[in-house]
């Protein structure tokens, strides 16, 4: 059985992987209206085609939820501003931990745009920012607007197989810790 993040809870208690059907909506907030975006796989790609419409550098916050490592679980915030081609090569260096496990959620700001791009452990990416140059990527991409649903009831998991990865993305720079805040879990 290959490894996944995110399933829907069958009546029988059973577990298996929640796929969405590759669509995308807009939702309003107390704040700016974002985008929720759920394709039915490659994250991490359409994450870095998003970036594209942004300016760069770049702040990376890595918010690790639940360690299976004995790791402090926080918001990892990257220690510098990162440009495009450093920020698309950490997703990609941990696309299969990122896409594959659900102790965490990535965010990637266009610090010069005031623009966020959020990965989240229910496999959706939540867009702030240029909402209009975001719907053409996905327009482009085959995405469809659409409800995006979560399952209820749904699961979360932690795969031992990628517990290197959890230390491996501990130790990929000196991160700026903080405490988890509401609503990170």
């Amino acid at each position: 059985m290959t490894a996944f993040k995110f399933g829907s809870v069958l009546p029988s208690g059973e577990v298996v992987e929640h796929r969405y059907s590759s669509c995308w909506e807009v939702e309003k907030t107390t704040g700016p209206e974002r985008l929720v975006i759920a394709p039915t796989s490659g994250y991490i790609p359409l994450l870095v085609d998003l970036m594209r419409r942004l300016p760069e550098p770049f702040g990376i916050l890595y918010v690790l939820t639940v360690s299976r490592c004995d790791q402090e679980v926080g918001r990892y915030q990257s220690p510098y501003p990162t440009d495009r081609e450093e920020t698309a090569g950490f997703l990609k260096t941990y696309r299969e931990y990122f896409e594959r496990d659900g102790r965490h959620h990535i965010w990637v700001m266009s610090l010069p745009a005031e623009a966020t791009l959020v990965y989240d452990n229910h496999n959706v990416i939540y867009a702030y920012g240029p909402l209009a140059d975001f719907q053409t990527s996905l327009e482009v991409s085959g995405l469809e607007r659409g409800d995006v649903r979560f399952p209820v009831p749904h699961h979360h998991l932690y795969n031992a197989e990628f517990d290197g990865y959890e230390r491996s993305i501990i130790k990929h720079w000196d991160w700026v810790t903080f405490p988890l805040q509401p609503g990170d879990s």
